[in-house]
């Protein structure tokens, strides 16, 4: 099986919604929580799907590794979680437990990186379902992380890197476990200020790396400067930019 990629207006989101709607449709799958961790004295985990339509809906969860590569995030087949059940059936209102359940001993030293994707199947003889037309489809896609037994905490290096005539912030994780970014901002040495992705930018992952492309008109130039919020902190950081 081929790598998964995340399409590119949706991969810096926790849990992604891809949807298609006839009019008046409205949301009916929820799921929580949009974040998993399982700690090393644990082997799972649960999530709670909810059904806030008045029909029964059938569900699909799956789960793959997550890594990254070229700056962008990648998903693939992995045999170190399970998820249960698979395939459910959930009725008008009702909820179902999954348990995402790692199937060997906890990492040593390096978080573990994970995504389960949560579908809506579509139910085509559901009653007073319109046969024809767009209908409400949901995903999410939320991560998962592996608490290794060693302590771990990120550790970022930023960078501006050209390629194909665009300029990129690069951030590289040499750390051991995941950074979650927030609000990044190109600050060159002038001064000048240029929002590169607000709200939630997305993760980094350990020992990898992710790119951001810079907005047209970001100067160039010693001295620049990546702000960010990290993990969820209320104020920003700053890294400084290599070249």
């Amino acid at each position: 099986m081929r790598p998964h990629r995340f399409p590119a207006g949706l991969r810096a989101f926790c849990a992604l919604a891809l949807l298609a709607w006839a009019p008046g449709a409205a949301a009916t799958l929820q799921v929580a929580p949009t974040l998993v961790t399982i700690p090393a004295e644990r082997n799972a985990q649960g999530l709670v799907l909810r059904n806030d339509g008045t029909e029964p809906m059938h569900v699909q969860v799956r789960v793959f590794g997550w890594r990254q590569a070229g700056g962008e995030d990648r998903l693939e087949p992995t045999e170190a979680l399970a998820v249960s059940p698979p395939l459910t059936e959930i009725p008008p209102h009702g909820e179902q437990l999954v348990r995402i359940v790692r199937l060997g001993p906890p990492p040593a030293s390096t978080e573990g990186s994970f995504r389960v994707v949560v579908d809506e199947l579509p139910v085509h003889d559901a009653p007073r379902r319109p046969r024809s037309g767009l209908h409400f489809v949901l995903r999410y896609s939320v991560p998962v992380f592996l608490t290794p037994l060693a302590a771990a905490a990120p550790v970022l290096h930023a960078r501006i890197v050209s390629e194909d005539g665009a300029r990129y912030l690069e951030v590289e994780n040499a750390g051991n476990a995941r950074a979650q970014l927030a609000d990044l901002a190109h600050v060159a040495g002038n001064g000048a200020r240029r929002e590169v992705a607000p709200g939630l930018a997305g993760y980094v992952l350990p020992g990898q790396r992710r790119r951001w492309r810079l907005p047209d008109g970001a100067a160039a130039g010693p001295g620049a400067e990546l702000q960010v919020r990290i993990d969820g902190e209320p104020a920003q950081r700053t890294l400084v930019a290599d070249r």
